[in-house]
Order: C-alpha cells, then structure tokens, then sequence
C-alpha cells in the first residue's frame, strides 16, 4: 500500500491487504445494514456509494468502492437491498467474511486525481 502513496495518479496497483471496515461503518448484524452503503441519486434510484478501511504492514488508507464493481462483490443490486431480504442476508454474510477476516485479501486499485488535486483509491477487482 505504501507504494500506492507515492506513485503519481493515474495507476493501477495489484495489492494484498486486510480490510478492517466499511466506510460509513456498517455493523454488518442486520440486512438493513446495508441501506447504509447506498446513496439515492438525484433520479430517485440508488447507487453503492462507500470505501473499504484497508491495511498492510506498510500503511492503512481507504478505497473507494462503487457501481459494478460493489454488486460484483457483494453478488447484489442495489434495488435487492430495499427489496430482497434473502439477497441481502447472502450480501451480507459475503462482506461480513471480507471485512472479518484474518487472512489477507488481493484487489486490483486504480489511483486517481480528484478535481481537488488529491490522490483517491478506487477499487477494481476483489479476488475470491
């Protein structure tokens, strides 16, 4: 990760880290847990909006994690977390087992420049 750091944006890094949490902090007991990962766009449908808190033994940083890449992993659509309970459980048992455990996962992040000249992590690929 602290690679990621210092290298200039745009680039894609093939990483192992441990994700830690959720970012807004889910606390991944209940379904409607994961309301908390959705925002709802202007047009009324709802989109995967959050971050995933990782480190290494290097450094921690965030990574945005949004669009197809979240249903990829989370093997859900957004319209499933209002209207598909047994979805969302499986969903949840899914980043409950990300964010829980002890071993190491591998991803695929590109950083890139925001419009305020910061460096931001997007995730692109979380293998099994």
């Amino acid at each position: 990760l602290g690679e990621c750091l210092v290298k200039p944006a745009p680039a894609s890094f093939h990483i192992q880290f441990k994700v830690l949490h959720t970012i807004p902090k889910c606390k991944l007991s209940s379904a409607e847990d994961l309301k908390e990962l959705c925002f709802r766009n202007k047009d009324g449908s709802l989109s995967f909006r959050f971050a995933l808190h990782v480190t290494d033994s290097s450094t921690e940083l965030d990574i945005l994690c949004f669009g197809a890449v979240a249903r990829k992993i989370l093997r859900i659509t957004e319209d499933d977390v209002v209207t598909s309970s047994s979805k969302c459980e499986e969903a949840l048992a899914t980043l409950k087992s990300i964010v829980t455990s002890e071993s190491s996962t591998n991803g695929t992040i590109r950083s890139t420049l925001g419009k305020d000249n910061k460096i931001y992590f997007v995730l692109r690929s979380l293998e099994d």
